[in-house]
């Protein structure tokens, strides 16, 4: 086999695997990490407590009761559907007080190495009295009101590269206030060009069959 001959069967073996990488290093969606239920620790387990006790993970981003901008969430519980093992109902205080404001709360995770255009997370909240879900500052029209039974829910845009940011904004009319989410979880990509392993053994046996061939070539002339 001549080396232009070696040269044309390479350039047709990667037209054909080179479609099939890019696919195995993107079909297997990966879970997102830092997505949390409130009122839960680092396991995503339900914290240990009573009212008051403190969320490690969904910040208030700001409000219009002054003080709490940049405090965490804390648990509270008075009236609406029960807690359990999986997420608690959070609020500004241990009382669910003050009322009559509009409070913005974050929870923060990273799409580092994942496509955001593949991402996608669901869950489920409610609030006292209006929720509504905001993804990286930019409103995403859905809705989480009512205390009485969780609503579920899904998004799948609006994500960006990097660190993203889901704000529940709570719009509370009279004390006292709090929200929820359950069931958070999320899915997205690997970013493309990193191969699967199954692909590379693909890719590299047919670079084999061709340095075989080349071997084989001059012996059979001989």
């Amino acid at each position: 086999m001549t080396v232009a001959e070696r040269g044309v069967i390479m350039k047709k073996l990667l037209w054909i695997l080179a479609p099939m990488a890019m696919a195995g290093a993107s079909a297997n969606a990966a879970t997102i990490t830092g997505l949390f239920n409130t009122g839960t620790d680092s396991n995503n387990v339900a914290l240990v407590g009573g009212n008051g006790t403190v969320d490690p993970h969904y910040s208030i981003f700001s409000s219009t009761s002054p003080g709490f901008a940049g405090q965490q969430a804390v648990t509270f519980q008075c009236c609406y559907v029960a807690d359990d093992a999986d997420s608690r109902w959070v609020s500004l205080s241990a009382n669910g007080n003050p009322g009559s404001n509009v409070t913005f709360y974050r929870l923060s995770f990273s799409l580092a190495g994942l496509d955001p255009t593949t991402a996608s997370i669901s869950g489920s909240g409610g609030s006292d009295n209006a929720g509504r879900i905001f993804l990286n500052g930019v409103d995403t029209g859905i809705d989480i009101n009512g205390f009485s039974a969780l609503v579920p829910f899904v998004l799948n845009s609006g994500f960006v590269a990097g660190v993203n940011t889901l704000d529940i904004r709570v719009s509370d009319f009279g004390a006292p206030t709090a929200f929820r989410i359950d069931n958070l979880t999320g899915t997205a990509s690997p970013m493309s060009g990193i191969p699967e392993p199954a692909v590379w053994a693909m890719l590299i046996a047919g670079f084999g069959l061709i340095g075989g061939a080349a071997r084989r070539r001059p012996l059979a002339a001989a």
